[in-house]
């Protein structure tokens, strides 16, 4: 099963990567500080609340720590509001993906790390 998991992140990853997004530009109605909860739906991730800063398109991590190390949050957003992240907390790895609008957003992620895999959803809003 743990094969097959990978197997679908590697291929989420792939997808993602061929995702076409909006210059930055075209993204700044989403500009702005964000509060995203990460609730964990499959594995023992449990429910994280991260700070996000966008501009220009581009999203950064502001505060969050997942086992007492910070989280690293990478990504875009599109100026149609889908967005894809990356997101790094000491050796653990998750890909999101999902859609904003000028005041909330939604999507999936999933993630790995030395104790195994989980997955679920996040929200953000902004403020």
């Amino acid at each position: 099963m743990r094969t097959s998991t990978t197997r679908a992140l590697l291929g989420a990853l792939g997808l993602t990567a061929a995702a076409a997004f909006a210059t930055p530009a075209t993204a700044a109605p989403y500009d702005g500080s964000w509060t995203m909860s990460v609730v964990t739906t499959d594995g023992h991730c449990g429910v994280i609340s991260v700070g996000l800063a966008i501009s220009g398109g581009h999203i950064t991590s502001t505060r969050g720590k997942f086992v007492m190390r910070p989280i690293k949050i990478a990504g875009q957003v599109s100026g149609g509001g889908a967005t894809k992240m990356n997101a790094v907390a000491g050796p653990r790895q998750a890909i999101g993906t999902g859609h904003f609008t000028k005041t909330k957003g939604k999507g999936k992620w999933n993630g790995t790390g030395p104790s195994g895999v989980c997955s679920g959803y996040w929200l953000a809003v902004r403020g």
